[in-house]
């Protein structure tokens, strides 16, 4: 097996989200050539590891990702895609896997993703030994998943004959968590967790409250921004905002500092160069113990919201699912 992607390696501990790239319904405010300008400050200033996927705007994230990398030389960023799940079995994953990498303009990608469980009519086994058929030849270093349950990432690893899944990207934050199963599961199998919505989709940014909702589609329909959640977590964002007024830092920089603090890796989104360079700074604050106490305290009083890595319905022929997404 191959060394692992986050071990002794030179990727960042916050890393860059894209979804906004490809996706309308965040509101107003995301130019395409300010995201791609703010991905390369990114990559210019440490930010190296970017996530991506086939179908964040069916493939025009990681069109624009390909433009925003062009000028740089390989080693400097690190890249990661997902195969959407309904393109996931093995007679598929070939066909999306040369079809990202050209969108990308790579010769290789560095951890190739599953983006969700795929249905149950495809086989897991097979599926993942054909991603690391994809690993022997080149085409990707490293294999992870996303929104994966302990019991299928088992059922992959169990598959393969030289390789373990790495990593499993999941929704994680101050708020929002998984079970401890598979938290536990994580750890005790060497796996990264990477951290999608590290910052509630802004619910932790102190931006909104329950007087200041979002715009955009998809944080409308978030229940995390109902006035009973902004009352439930108010001790928190009021906790938040202390600390970061005493160490004269945004409340974004100090949830992000957390996050890498517990050595989980968030890749927040971002609308601009502006809020690249804030994400920049986070990357190198520390916390005191003192800090670290008192946000982990006001957590305990209120508890997180236990959240599913499942949401596909999984019963639903990949066919099915393909139409649809054609609709977003």
């Amino acid at each position: 097996m191959v060394d692992h992607l986050f071990e002794g390696s030179n990727v960042s501990k916050i890393g860059l989200g894209t979804w906004q790239l490809g996706l309308k319904g965040w509101g107003s405010g995301y130019e395409e050539s300010e995201l791609v300008d703010g991905l390369r400050n990114g990559i210019k200033n440490g930010l190296n590891f970017i996530d991506t996927a086939e179908i964040y705007g069916m493939g025009k994230s990681e069109n624009l990702v390909g433009e925003a990398i062009r000028e740089f030389d390989r080693r400097q960023f690190f890249i990661a895609t997902k195969l959407a799940g309904f393109n996931a079995s093995a007679k598929r994953v070939k066909k999306s896997l040369t079809n990202s990498l050209n969108r990308l303009n790579l010769d290789y990608i560095d951890l190739y993703q599953v983006h969700w469980e795929p249905s149950v009519y495809t086989s897991i086994p097979e599926l993942f030994l054909e991603l690391e058929k994809a690993l022997k030849e080149g085409m990707i270093k490293h294999i992870g998943v996303s929104n994966f349950s302990a019991e299928s990432i088992e059922k992959a690893n169990n598959s393969m004959k030289e390789s373990k899944v790495e990593s499993n990207q999941i929704k994680f934050n101050l708020v929002e968590r998984p079970n401890s199963k598979l938290l536990d599961f994580m750890m005790e199998n060497n796996m990264k967790l990477i951290a999608w919505s590290p910052l509630a989709q802004g619910f932790l940014s102190g931006k909104y409250s329950a007087g200041n909702r979002p715009t955009g589609s998809v944080r409308r329909i978030n229940r995390l921004f109902s006035t009973s959640n902004f009352e439930k977590f108010s001790p928190l964002h009021t906790e938040l905002k202390r600390i970061s007024e005493e160490r004269k830092i945004s409340i974004v920089q100090l949830v992000l500092a957390y996050e890498k603090h517990l050595g989980v890796l968030p890749i927040p989104g971002f609308r601009n160069t502006k809020q690249v360079n804030e994400i920049i700074s986070a990357n190198s604050i520390i916390l005191s113990p003192e800090e670290i106490k008192s946000i982990e305290t006001a957590l305990r009083m209120i508890g997180p919201i236990e959240t599913s890595v499942g949401f596909y319905p999984r019963f639903l022929p990949n066919f099915i699912a393909r139409l649809g997404f054609l609709f977003i």
